[in-house]
């Protein structure tokens, strides 16, 4: 339990840090999402390849950890539409109930803690398992925001355009397709990709602390798609790691990305497609809150 939580600890100290610079004014709400976006483009597209090139992990391994990535949002969005309809919620609530069940933050939080904790071999799985999730956050996700947006129509088209101009996506392809191949990356390109993947766990934790409010509205539909997310997720996690009986790193990373806090996509999404923005910022607050309560646990567990 001590070395879990002294590895830990400093990755949550960063979200703290991130959250006390947004209240002093250092940082501002503009500041987080170009700092999301310098993420999503530069720093975690290194961790992803660099961790898929360096593995030894077996084809069926990846299918096996991507498949259940993708699994689990579906599986939930579908419980999260029965409950949000059973409690007659208004479509732009319903709809930030249900997008909170089905993205899940695996990058931004999950990914340092495993990098820190279980280094290249446990990260190499978790972007094996982010490689479903992630898919289905940025296509079927989108589906399900337009369904419940204001009048917004959905098209295959314009979901293919998103996925294929995601950086992870081709980190994901390019560090599969190096690694099975057996290709030797040029020095000069590992000392480039390097220090930009290093980069990573600060930039993410910092704004991911950025991010999180402390005023929670919608107690119910709130505490609703919290619940489902990471109780839930974690609920079904177990589940599927009995069916398939998996082991070691694999049952370590279904065990904890299953239980995850909800995503920075719904509050992307909920912008642009008119759902509860308000909801959708306390909502994905308060599951970063009870993740950063939970993960040494399940660290501990795993």
């Amino acid at each position: 339990m001590q070395v879990i939580l002294s590895q830990s600890a400093p990755i949550i100290g960063l979200v703290v840090l991130g959250f006390l610079l947004r209240r002093v004014g250092i940082v501002h709400a503009a500041d987080g999402h170009v700092l999301t976006r310098l993420i999503i483009n530069v720093t975690l597209p290194p961790v992803i390849f660099l961790s898929l090139v360096r593995a030894q992990l077996e084809l069926r391994t990846l299918v096996v950890l991507a498949l259940v990535g993708a699994a689990i949002p579906l599986v939930l969005s579908l419980v999260a539409m029965l409950v949000a309809r059973g409690m007659k919620l208004e479509s732009p609530v319903a709809g930030v109930v249900v997008l909170s069940a089905s993205v899940t933050n695996i990058g931004f939080f999950l990914l340092p803690f495993v990098q820190v904790i279980y280094g290249a071999e446990g990260l190499s799985r978790l972007v094996a398992y982010e490689v479903g999730n992630s898919l289905m956050a940025n296509s079927y996700a989108f589906y399900l925001a337009s369904r419940y947006g204001a009048g917004k129509d959905w098209a295959w088209s314009t979901c293919l355009k998103k996925i294929v101009a995601l950086p992870l996506v081709w980190a994901s392809i390019l560090g599969v397709t190096v690694n099975l191949a057996g290709v030797r990356l040029p020095d000069l390109l590992i000392r480039l990709l390097d220090p930009l993947a290093a980069a990573n766990i600060p930039l993410a934790m910092l704004t991911l602390g950025s991010f999180v409010e402390l005023r929670f509205p919608h107690w119910k539909p709130m505490l609703v798609g919290v619940g489902l997310r990471v109780g839930g997720g974690w609920a079904l996690g177990q589940a599927l790691i009995l069916a398939l009986g998996l082991q070691g790193l694999e049952r370590t990373v279904v065990g904890l990305g299953a239980a995850m806090p909800i995503g920075m996509l719904v509050l992307i999404y909920s912008s642009l497609m008119g759902l509860s923005v308000e909801l959708a910022a306390s909502t994905i607050s308060l599951s970063i809150l009870v993740a950063l309560l939970i993960t040494p646990l399940l660290l501990l567990l795993y």
